[in-house]
């Protein structure tokens, strides 16, 4: 028979296991993986940009973040994070060398999950830019992680010869003991065939999300406040 203390370790186990689908990865098109399936983030650190002003998982990081590009010579956030010296390897948990998968033919992106912090991210096919947010959770993320986010992505530039890579990159922004961290999270998708879609609208299916304004979750898992537990290792979510 379990001891009281026996129940509470198994408890307190149960809760630092990530959920299966944590922070999410590039679904439609599907990624491919170097192992298991991941969508933890690649690494967790301190602002690179330096402020008195971080503000979490809040808009006024985003504030801070747009701010600051100037000074830093943002170009994009491909060229910022492909700086694996400080945001990770290359494509991060992903396979660019995994199964091609088919161009969606929709003109959209799917996550496997609603972005759930605020902060940056940004979509590539091959060396073409076809979409960019400063911030993604108030454009396409959501409270409730189980919607999906969907991205409006152009895919004309595949219609003569084809793309042969979709890349994804988010710059999360996380409140994390009373203190703001950024994560990295990089996808490359690699693709086969020509042509596909484009929409400029965002859907507000199941699958999506509503196109009214939303707040950062405030879940354990994704703090609106500067205040969270200690993050796990890169191949668990925070």
């Amino acid at each position: 028979m379990l001891t009281a203390f026996a129940f509470a370790s198994a408890a307190l186990l149960a809760a630092s296991i990530p959920s299966a689908d944590a922070h999410g990865y590039m679904l439609i098109p599907e990624s491919q993986f170097t192992g298991g399936a991941n969508s933890a983030w690649v690494v967790q650190i301190d602002p690179v940009w330096a402020s008195d002003k971080w503000d979490g998982n809040n808009a006024g990081s985003v504030e801070v973040f747009k701010s600051l590009k100037s000074a830093n010579n943002f170009k994009d956030l491909k060229t910022l994070m492909d700086d694996t010296s400080v945001y990770g390897q290359d494509c991060g948990f992903t396979d660019p060398n995994g199964t091609p998968q088919p161009i969606p033919t929709d003109g959209k992106a799917t996550f496997s999950r609603a972005l759930v912090h605020v902060g940056p991210c940004e979509i590539w096919l091959d060396n073409t830019k076809v979409l960019y947010e400063d911030d993604c959770f108030s454009k396409y993320g959501n409270e409730n992680q189980d919607i999906k986010s969907v991205f409006p992505v152009d895919y004309s530039s595949c219609n003569h010869g084809g793309c042969k890579e979709m890349r994804f990159y988010w710059l999360a922004f996380q409140g994390l003991d009373s203190k703001t961290v950024w994560q990295s999270y990089k996808d490359c998708i690699p693709l086969q065939g020509s042509g596909g879609g484009s929409t400029n609208t965002t859907s507000t299916s199941t699958e999506s999300v509503s196109n009214e304004a939303q707040t950062p979750t405030s879940d354990s898992n994704t703090p609106s406040s500067g205040n969270s537990a200690t993050p796990a290792p890169a191949s668990a979510d925070s």
